[in-house]
């Protein structure tokens, strides 16, 4: 993913030109559905704010997000410093007084790609996502060329909100902050490679199962002491799992892995909350007649087996600190603890030493 989104931010560069006064553009009926794809999303951005994390309601969008089609690209609230970072763009009117910049680049052989990614190299300050976090990502269209399991804008809509959050969480100073820092002490892997350990080291990942389970039947456990007992045994597992891996390696894992579960597990937590009521969220009447992708009456079924399983158990093809993290934010979100409070101003923090404090485990 990382090279796919390399490559569209060194197109930019390599057609970087000096601009003149940029071109106003009324849409076509096809970038019509793109605004309108985008109020969707920010109307349903507003809805799960106020279901499950109330700041994220706050701004239209945290950031810009550049969309691809097969022939162009779109900024959608575009920095004013990334005019001196992108070829010639023209501006593309709406109804909602948006910054959309329209950039001829044909992307005819581009793959899927839907990711929130930031550059902390000094060495690539040309890039438009250096030290500011960038939602890229492929229109519906593109997207269901290569992903069988997207087919619809509300697919789309769900799989975009969760980099849409993750940009949020990056977005915040102390977060982004914290996670260059750790960058810069080479503390820090990203979640690929932290899989790549997982998949690759047979000890590592029986312990990561055997640690998973103990989060989800201390989510089912039925009294506070069976689940202290239960969380307790699990972050001794931990804990020896992390000095066996400093032992081989030199290199403390739990750095990166608390902070992963932290967003993921959050973000996770946020998606599947909205699955359960996207089906609420009414788009505009211009999209609901004009698009092609949005299915009337689409529904997620949350109480099934594959997507109950799909959120906590551990697959080889999804990230580990996803399930994990999505289960101790379950076990946060069972008791009500505040962990919402302090999650940005304390970006060290990781969920488990939050349930840790809660159960009170020395």
């Amino acid at each position: 993913m990382k090279s796919v989104i390399q490559f569209f931010v060194l197109i930019f560069l390599l057609l970087n030109s000096i601009c003149t006064e940029a071109q106003i553009l009324q849409p076509t009926s096809e970038e019509k559905i793109i605004i309108e794809r985008f109020e969707y999303i920010r109307q349903i951005k507003k809805y799960v704010g106020n279901l499950f994390w109330k700041n994220f309601s706050n701004n239209e969008f945290p950031g810009t997000v550049v969309y691809f089609t097969d022939s162009a690209s779109y900024f959608i609230n575009p920095l004013p410093e990334m005019k001196d970072k992108v070829s010639k763009y023209a501006i593309v009117e709406n109804d909602y007084d948006w910054n959309i910049w329209k950039l001829r680049m044909p992307l005819d052989s581009a793959k899927f790609v839907m990711e929130t990614q930031f550059q902390f190299d000094p060495k690539a300050k040309a890039y438009i996502n250096y030290r500011t976090p960038v939602l890229f990502c492929s229109s519906p269209e593109l997207t269901r060329k290569e992903k069988v399991v997207i087919n619809t804008t509300q697919e789309w809509a769900i799989a975009l909100m969760h980099e849409l959050y993750h940009q949020y969480q990056y977005s915040n100073e102390a977060i982004l902050t914290y996670v260059l820092r750790l960058y810069q002490e080479k503390k820090m892997i990203d979640m690929d490679s932290l899989q790549t350990i997982y998949l690759s080291n047979q000890a590592f990942r029986d312990t990561l199962k055997l640690e998973n389970e103990i989060l989800k039947k201390a989510v089912a456990a039925t009294s506070f002491d069976e689940e202290k007992k239960l969380f307790t045994q699990f972050l001794k597992i931990r804990a020896k799992r992390g000095v066996d891996f400093f032992k081989k390696k030199k290199f403390y894992i739990s750095t990166p892995e608390n902070f992963w579960e932290k967003l993921e597990g959050t973000s996770l937590m946020m998606e599947h909350e909205l699955k359960q009521h996207i089906s609420e969220i009414k788009p505009t009447p211009y999209l609901l007649e004009n698009d092609p992708m949005y299915e009337n009456n689409f529904k997620f079924d949350e109480s099934s087996a594959t997507e109950i399983d799909f959120y906590t158990e551990l697959n080889d093809e999804r990230f580990y600190v996803g399930a994990t993290g999505f289960n101790m934010v379950r076990l946060l979100e069972k008791n009500k603890v505040p962990y919402k409070d302090n999650f940005f101003s304390y970006a060290s923090l990781p969920l488990e030493l939050q349930l840790k404090y809660f159960y009170k485990i020395k």
